[in-house]
């Protein structure tokens, strides 16, 4: 049952919003990182606070995954629910470029974007196959050691996919950070 979360200026942390959920930090940073598209925040690093209206985002998430949906289900979700960030990187939608400034579009192509979405797709789907192996998997027809080694090779392919997760949300964080680099550089510049 979440719990009451008192706030300043109703900035929260993401220590606030874990005890809110009673979730482990970790887990809270992973949402905030992964769907940061929906979540409004304020700030950069370690001084990032988040609006009271993440708590409805996370809770949503929080839902979604509970019905065992993937990252990209509960993304498509939350795109019906939510709106999306004003610095957000398009999905997959060439015409949606548009809208950011020129610099921006030049400087990131929208096939590079394209590319990271059909990764992220693509690594959700090995995700849900591993977990369908696990839960249909029989041992009975293969001697101890080939369920073991199976076993090991799962953890490994678990291991893998949470690690390139990990990298390719870095990957994402860092085109955000560039983007709004350039955006900011060119509202400095049309000011002049």
């Amino acid at each position: 049952m979440p719990r009451k979360v008192s706030t300043t200026n109703n900035l929260l942390s993401i220590a606030d919003i874990s005890r809110h959920f009673s979730l482990p930090e970790s887990t809270t940073r992973y949402y905030c990182k992964r769907f940061a598209d929906f979540i409004p925040s304020v700030g950069e690093g370690r001084r990032r606070r988040y609006r009271h209206e993440t708590l409805d985002v996370i809770a949503t998430i929080l839902d979604e995954m509970h019905k065992s949906r993937t990252a990209a289900a509960v993304e498509e979700v939350l795109h019906v629910r939510f709106p999306q960030n004003t610095v957000a990187i398009p999905h997959s939608s060439p015409t949606m470029t548009t809208n950011l400034p020129q610099a921006t579009t030049s400087f990131i192509p929208v096939s590079a974007l394209q590319l990271i979405e059909r990764q992220t797709l693509a690594l959700e789907s090995i995700a849900q196959i591993l977990h369908t192996m696990v839960l249909r998997f029989n041992p009975e027809p293969f001697a101890d050691s080939s369920v073991s080694q199976l076993r090991n090779d799962i953890e490994k392919l678990r291991i893998l996919l949470d690690s390139s997760e990990k990298t390719q949300q870095a990957d994402l964080e860092q085109l955000r950070s560039w983007m709004t680099k350039i955006i900011r550089c060119n509202k400095s510049q049309s000011a002049m």
